[in-house]
């Protein structure tokens, strides 16, 4: 069967100011692995990366006029909901019998209201896809009724919303092919601004889930924490340096070192393979999941930044939000990144949940004192399947459910925010994130080190490019 996967493009909102300028075009690795999965069984998948290959609606249709597919799968994150649509419906003006599947965040946790509300749409997936989609593809050879397949919401004969029984999480990773990147354009994909210091740099994903209970993670994907074996995670490393001529790798697990002694392994056998002399890599964790012997380890076998999930400098908020981590550990984890020679990145959020102005404030200044290489300040937005969500749901918080305008970085758009906690606005958090940005990084310090750390034309390239990008937002006062 011919199947195509298309991700959709995210130009809209913020994504046209700031995005486009400092933002990723990262590879669409959910839809890589599932058109990997059903290639290894022999069927035909193909993707179509709209964001990233500039391709506009016309260009797809003309892809799906020559291409006769008989099911198209079009990923659904929260923010690309409109695309999305626009997308299905293309679809079945060209051919009414292609069965239109979504899958994502979004359909995750909204299933039955896609099915019910968007008659373009006859499958949304829930939860991990690769084998869902290897059911459904059977089905519609064998001509067979959707009703047995695990983790799906779908339009029965009598042309009523159905939602299938979950599908159980897949236990070994390893079980799912190491992904085709030649179903992309590999030149095309570079990560954000803070991700890497040389290109090409390319995403590797380890493991899925997470066994902690932050209130603004949806648990649909998180319920059991599973990884690939070292040994795998070593083959794809050496397939993205032989075969793609990658510099860098950036892990993209949430938490890379979750587990310390699969961490060390894989840290042992990059040395062993004298992968570390061939390629550098960074990664995502948590401050309470390192030391400083494993840093030193890390930094042994080739890493060189780390992103840490921070969000607060308040304890307060912290225990709030369930982050389980104490103001005590983030500095140590700071401290101790630094001493390992490491670099360090800092995730944080304003504007959470009762979060007053003073702690917003508080937050900034914390940024500061820890004194990352980089930091993020996003503006906290509760997405459908999170315990925040609910609660904002409850509190009335939730101003919209127009899911365009669900972005983290809605400082630098157009539209009133989706959330505001009692006693704020729209304005105020705005106008927050854009001082936190140019408070943190027009320092003199943090300008002097950029610039020591320049030694090649594209981290030149990438800083101006940065810097202008947030020249043009910053222009109003965090007073205001």
């Amino acid at each position: 069967m011919k199947i195509l996967f298309i991700m959709p493009s995210m130009d809209n909102g913020y994504w046209k100011k700031l995005g486009k300028k400092v933002g990723p075009r990262s590879e669409p690795m959910s839809l890589v692995y599932i058109a990997s999965t059903l290639n290894h069984y022999g069927h035909n998948a193909s993707i179509l990366d709209c964001e990233s290959e500039g391709l506009s609606l016309q260009d797809v249709e003309q892809h799906l006029k020559e291409g006769n597919f008989e099911m198209v799968g079009i990923a659904m994150l929260t923010v690309m909901y409109t695309q999305t649509l626009e997308l299905a419906k293309l679809v079945k003006r060209i051919n009414p019998n292609t069965n239109v599947v979504v899958g994502g965040p979004h359909p995750s946790t909204n299933a039955m209201q896609i099915i019910k509300e968007v008659p373009e749409i006859d499958i949304a997936v829930i939860g991990e896809a690769e084998f869902t989609f290897m059911d459904l593809v059977r089905a519609v050879e064998d001509k067979k009724s959707f009703a047995d397949i695990k983790g799906i919401a779908y339009r029965n004969e009598k042309g009523e919303a159905v939602m299938t029984p979950e599908r159980e999480m897949i236990q070994d990773l390893d079980s799912i092919p190491i992904p085709d990147r030649n179903l992309l354009r590999m030149h095309l994909y570079r990560p954000s601004v803070s991700y890497y210091k040389k290109l090409p740099a390319y995403i590797v994903l380890t493991s899925r889930g997470c066994p902690y209970r932050c209130t603004f993670c949806s648990k649909v994907f998180e319920k059991t924490y599973r990884y690939n074996s070292p040994e795998r995670v070593i083959a794809e490393m050496k397939d993205l340096v032989e075969n793609f001529g990658a510099k860098e790798i950036v892990f993209r697990d949430d938490t890379f070192t979750m587990k310390r002694s699969w961490t060390e392994e894989v840290c042992k056998k990059i040395i062993d393979e004298g992968l570390h002399e061939k390629i550098r890599w960074s990664c995502m964790t948590r401050v309470n999941l390192v030391t400083l012997d494993l840093l030193k380890l890390m930094k042994k076998a080739g890493c060189w930044g780390i992103h840490f999930g921070v969000e607060s400098g308040n304890q307060r908020l912290l225990d709030l939000m369930k982050k389980d981590v104490t103001v005590e550990q983030i500095r140590n984890a700071f401290k101790w990144t630094r001493e390992a020679g490491i670099e360090t990145r800092a995730f944080m959020m304003i504007g959470l949940p009762t979060e007053t102005r003073e702690e917003s404030l508080e937050t900034i200044e914390f940024a500061k004192s820890l004194d990352p290489d980089w930091a993020q300040f996003t503006i906290c937005t509760p997405y459908p399947g999170t315990e925040m969500f609910r609660q904002a749901i409850e509190t009335g918080e939730m101003k919209s459910t127009e899911w365009d305008n669900y972005q983290t970085w809605g400082g630098f758009s157009d539209h009133s925010l989706v959330f505001v906690p009692q006693g704020r606005t729209s304005n105020e958090l705005k106008n927050l994130q854009k001082y936190a940005l140019r408070s943190f990084y027009f320092r003199p310090k943090v300008i002097a080190r950029k610039i020591t750390n320049i030694d090649n034309l594209p981290i030149l390239r990438k800083y101006v490019t940065g810097a202008v990008a947030l020249m043009a937002g910053v222009t109003e006062r965090a007073a205001e």
